[in-house]
């Protein structure tokens, strides 16, 4: 086992979280389930995190141990505990993310990203939300409308256009081709958010793009993002 483990806490359905882990297995990467959190061994200790314990891959961690944490999932979902009793996985799902939000805010390792409630991995925000922010921070923005009817379920928003560029900020990096400038707008809307890991979407490749979506779970499969992770992680 390597010295200093590196958690990637996702659904046990995430294909690009298993490509990540299994690429860099050698250096310490280990798949955190949800399920996880329901064998023995765990152990947070509120006051004094380095002498807490996670348990992944079988094996018991001690926090002090960890290089880091990777955070892909924003809550348990009920159906990610298919060995719990069908009528208390809901009960189980929010007890194990109030207990994920506790011991990742209490870490003292790297965590990508940081809990930001009711979210484990930064906010939890919704396109406008993005968007408002995106136009707080003078970079120009994709309007996003919705109609609503009265009676009628919530709509979801208009997609986003297609044949848009991409900048993934992967904490000091920044990895994608367009103009400067939108690189910058995708620097500033990260560090605005409070996170290290964030794809930003703009709707062309001058430097008059507007904003058009953010994506807080960059795919680890693709190995120029997954190496850069690795490398901004001491």
């Amino acid at each position: 086992m390597a010295e200093r483990p590196l958690l990637v806490l996702a659904d046990a359905q995430d294909a690009a979280a298993q490509a990540f882990v299994a690429r860099h297995h050698k250096d310490g990467a280990r798949l955190l389930k949800p399920s996880d959190l329901s064998l023995a061994g765990w152990c947070h200790r509120v006051g004094d995190p380095a002498a807490s314990t996670a348990v992944a891959d079988g094996l018991a961690l001690p926090a002090s141990m960890l290089r880091g944490v990777v955070t892909r999932i924003s809550a348990v979902a009920p159906a990610q505990l298919p060995h719990v009793a069908e009528a208390d996985r809901a009960y189980v799902a929010s007890e194990m993310t109030a207990f994920l939000g506790a011991w990742l805010s209490a870490l003292a390792c790297p965590v990508v990203n940081r809990p930001c409630v009711p979210s484990l991995s930064g906010p939890a925000w919704c396109r406008e939300q993005w968007t408002k922010r995106a136009l707080d921070l003078d970079v120009p923005a994709v309007p996003v409308r919705r109609e609503l009817r009265a009676g009628a379920s919530r709509p979801a928003p208009h997609p986003v256009p297609q044949g848009c560029i991409r900048f993934d900020v992967i904490g000091p990096t920044i990895l994608g081709h367009g103009h400067p400038r939108l690189r910058s707008h995708a620097r500033r809307l990260a560090d605005s958010a409070g996170v290290a890991l964030l794809g930003v979407l703009f709707d062309a490749d001058d430097r008059e793009a507007r904003f058009a979506g953010a994506d807080p779970w960059p795919d680890l499969s693709n190995g120029a993002i997954g190496d850069a992770l690795t490398e901004c992680l001491p």
